[in-house]
């Protein structure tokens, strides 16, 4: 089998470029595969060496020459996938849909550059008069599109011969929208790289004999991050060596550098902006827990959350989207709402105080994600579909 191989790769600062830089030798294993990426130069001389790597213009003059089975498209819900998207439209094959809601992307590509019009002809393509008279009202300062409620993905689904999803929610979801569609759902898979101690991890970040708390990805007030300080500035006032760690970097305008002084919290908040991925794994080994929450939901998948889980670090996790399917004894669920911020230091305190429940609950969580998150099964999983579309094409 051949297949083309559509996704951001380092160092392309996405997510998606770690995930298909870890999938990839295990694809590899199935099926003959070529890389085809934007205008950049890969800097992981692991995937250079063992793929042949092709700007994505390449692809119609290689596809007469190769004759690829399948095309397969990295598609999430950032500019970094604008190429993906222009070319899974032209040549179907199969979406790995890695956000349900694409509508931030959508907008970016075309309201973020003027094509008022490209954005009312998507919104009309999806939600029909109700769309564009939505899209027309925007412009006219009217009001703004809820962006959660109108996902904007109807195009891509609409254009691939098959989905692959990472969870039940966005199943869910797409079935609502496009019943009986091709789907298949693949758990999100980790790397369990091996960590460095959290001694070693601490001193090599400059980090001491703290309670770290830890919170992983593009900051974003999606994340509850306004409730997460609040509740810690709580939580230091009776642990004063509490530490919060904000391993990212602020999605614009959003300046939470600004909340952070409001609430007299420099100094024990730690804003690191975007890391390597050496640097992202130093700072899991380094944290005693995790922080991942997140209202709305735009149907992904947290590989940090999958990551910390892996280490065997406990996390909090808003108990929406994904996040609901996580066993219960694998973590700590908050329900966004007047409770959030209580519940959330109510778990902070908790956990600060308990050294072996952190234990025993990130020894759950890695057996958890050991047994289900496993790059064996991922690739699996999407050969299997692969060449169930491709029997149904025949």
């Amino acid at each position: 089998m051949r297949i083309a191989y559509f996704s951001p790769l380092n160092p392309m600062p996405s997510g998606i470029s770690d995930y298909s830089e870890e999938l990839l030798p295990y694809l590899a294993r199935h099926a003959h595969i070529d890389l085809f990426i934007d205008v950049y130069e890969p800097s992981n001389r692991e995937i250079v060496d063992s793929f042949s790597i092709f700007h994505h213009w390449d692809f119609e003059r290689l596809a007469r020459e190769r004759r690829y089975d399948m095309c397969l498209y990295q598609m999430g819900n950032s500019p970094y996938h604008e190429y993906i998207y222009h070319q899974l439209l032209r040549h179907p094959g199969v979406t790995v849909l890695h956000d349900f809601v694409l509508h931030h992307f959508l907008q970016s590509i075309t309201v973020g550059r003027g094509d008022l019009i490209g954005y009312i002809r998507e919104m009309g393509y999806s939600y029909g008069v109700e769309g564009m008279v939505r899209a027309r009202r925007m412009f006219a300062g009217k009001e703004q599109v809820p962006r959660y409620r109108y996902p904007l993905c109807e195009r891509v689904v609409d254009s691939s011969l098959g989905i692959i999803v990472h969870s039940d929610y966005v199943a869910r979801q797409l079935d609502g929208i496009r019943p009986g569609i091709r789907m298949a759902k693949v758990n999100q898979h980790l790397s369990l790289r091996k960590l460095p101690s959290l001694t070693d991890a601490r001193s090599s970040l400059g980090l001491g004999d703290q309670f770290v708390v830890a919170s992983f990805g593009r900051i974003d007030p999606v994340k509850r991050i306004e409730v997460i300080l609040r509740a810690f500035a709580r939580l230091r006032q009776k642990r004063a060596n509490a530490i919060y760690l904000l391993v990212g970097e602020s999605v614009p305008p959003y300046r939470v550098e600004d909340r952070i002084h409001e609430l007299g919290l420099e100094g024990a908040v730690k804003v690191t902006g975007y890391v390597n991925m050496d640097a992202f794994q130093a700072y899991i080994a380094a944290c005693d827990v995790g922080i991942n929450l997140r209202f709305p939901t735009a149907g992904e998948t947290s590989a940090s959350v999958i990551r910390l889980m892996g280490a065997g670090k406990p996390v909090i996790v808003s108990d929406v989207g994904w996040f609901v399917e996580l066993p219960d004894d694998c973590c700590l669920k908050v329900e966004p709402g007047d409770r959030e911020e209580e519940a959330l230091l109510g778990y902070m305190e908790f956990l600060a105080a308990n050294e072996g429940a952190r234990q025993e609950l990130g020894t759950t969580a890695r057996a958890y994600i050991e047994e289900n998150h496993s790059l064996v099964g991922s690739a699996q999983g999407y050969i299997a579909f692969i060449r169930d579309i491709l029997s149904n094409l025949a």
